[in-house]
């Protein structure tokens, strides 16, 4: 019996077969050096997207992704002109356009986890714990610092599980206290 390479969560990646296919074996590996200055020097000379593919043993569409890519990063660091950029390379307008689209909409969404999940600035909610008032030093009626009364609006079992968690450790914590 053979070994069998260990995936993660054992499955094969659609990567794994286009790898095995000679004209696509560098797909989902990173990029070395000089290969994007060849993509854009062929696109200038009007290769298709296919026959860049078919040079640096990609798929077509990743050509096409990382030259929008270069194209975005040309206009948003080197502020060029992103018309006649389009224009230079001979870039499908409306795919180009839907592809700014996505990644906004990607980047957005990544900016919002990177900021606590929760839009508008505020925080995230947490349930109440029995001890909160004692950990501020009052003993009193404290008002609640929560800004959101949803509970696991987006993260569902896991952030119940990991709240629960939370509550043992912080319990635990005020028992040893005590002793």
């Amino acid at each position: 019996m053979q070994q069998q390479q260990q995936y993660r969560y054992n499955r094969r990646s659609n990567f794994d077969e286009l790898r095995k296919n000679e004209t696509t074996s560098r797909a989902g590996l990173g990029w070395e050096t000089g290969e994007e200055e060849k993509l854009l020097s062929m696109r200038l000379d009007k290769s298709s997207y296919d026959d860049i593919a078919n040079e640096l043993k990609r798929t077509s569409r990743s050509i096409q992704t990382r030259l929008y890519q270069s194209v975005c990063k040309s206009v948003e660091v080197d502020n060029e002109d992103e018309a006649a950029l389009i224009q230079k390379y001979d870039i499908d307008f409306d795919d180009f356009v839907l592809f700014k689209t996505q990644r906004q909409e990607k980047m957005n969404k990544f900016e919002s986890r990177k900021e606590g999940g929760s839009s508008g600035g505020s925080k995230t909610f947490r349930k109440p714990k029995r001890f909160d008032a004692i950990d501020r030093g009052d003993r009193g009626d404290a008002k609640s610092q929560y800004v959101t009364p949803y509970e696991n609006k987006s993260y569902g079992m896991r952030n119940e599980l990991n709240t629960l968690r939370q509550e043992v450790y912080e319990l635990r914590r005020i028992i040893n206290e005590m002793r």
